[in-house]
């Protein structure tokens, strides 16, 4: 389950998870955006506050998502011509 997902399903603000996993609010910010791969201790807080529900391998598939689309519309640039 993406992080984002488990915010909204437990009707939690970003601010209010961040208290419950012992994280700022920018940090979650930045890992719900994909700005930021979570190190393993941020994963396992992330794992303990969701009860197992966010998992690394959620990031991850988060992370080969973004790329492929990143690579999609780089082609499509190249593609044509711009």
């Amino acid at each position: 389950m993406k992080l984002i997902d488990y915010i909204k399903k437990n009707k939690l603000t970003q601010n209010k998870f961040a208290l419950k996993s012992g994280l700022t609010r920018s940090a979650i910010c930045r890992l719900i955006k994909c700005e930021r791969f979570p190190t393993p201790d941020t994963m396992n807080k992330i794992e303990l506050a969701t009860l197992g529900q966010v998992t690394a391998n959620d990031f991850l598939k988060q992370m080969q998502e973004k790329m492929t689309q990143y690579n999609t519309n780089e082609w499509k640039k190249m593609y044509n011509g711009r």
